[in-house]
C-alpha cells in the first residue's frame, strides 16, 4: 500500500507504476492508494502526467488509509507523509521521504517513485 497526504498523487503514481511493473514481472502482488488526508478527486497533474505516460489511469477516489487496509498490507510505504500509528506500529512501513511533491514537477516525482518501486520489485522477486 502506498501512502501520500491527500491519496492523489504520489501514492497514485507509485501504484500506478507498481502493478504495471509486477504485472510485466509476472509477481502476483497488486497494490493500492490511499491517503492519510484524502482530498475529493485524484490530482489533474498527476492523471496528465500518467495518461503522457502512456500507463492506465486509475479511477478509484482517493481513500482514507484504515485499520482494515493496515491488516491486509503486507507493505506499507509513506511518501512525503507521517503516517496514522496504527499504520506506522504495524512493522510494514517504510518512509520514501525523498520524493518531491507533484506540485514541484511530475517528471521528478515520477521519476524518484520509479526508482523505490523498481528496487522494491526487485526484492519481491528474489527467490
Amino acid at each position: 500500500m502506498f501512502v501520500c497526504e491527500h491519496g492523489a498523487a504520489l501514492s497514485v503514481i507509485a501504484t500506478t507504476l507498481f502493478n504495471q511493473l509486477a504485472a510485466a514481472r509476472g509477481l502476483p502482488q497488486r497494490a493500492v492508494y490511499r491517503g492519510v488526508d484524502p482530498q475529493a478527486d485524484l490530482s489533474v497533474a498527476t492523471l496528465k502526467g500518467l495518461r503522457e505516460d502512456g500507463l492506465l489511469l486509475p479511477t478509484d477516489k482517493p481513500t482514507a488509509i484504515a485499520a482494515a487496509d493496515v491488516a491486509a498490507a503486507t507493505h506499507i510505504f509513506a511518501i512525503g507523509c507521517a503516517l496514522p500509528s496504527v499504520a506506522s506500529a504495524s512493522g510494514k512501513a517504510e518512509d520514501w521521504s525523498d520524493v518531491p511533491l507533484v506540485s514541484e514537477g511530475y517528471a521528478a516525482a515520477r521519476d524518484a517513485i520509479r526508482r523505490h518501486v523498481e528496487h522494491l520489485i526487485d526484492q519481491l522477486a528474489r527467490p
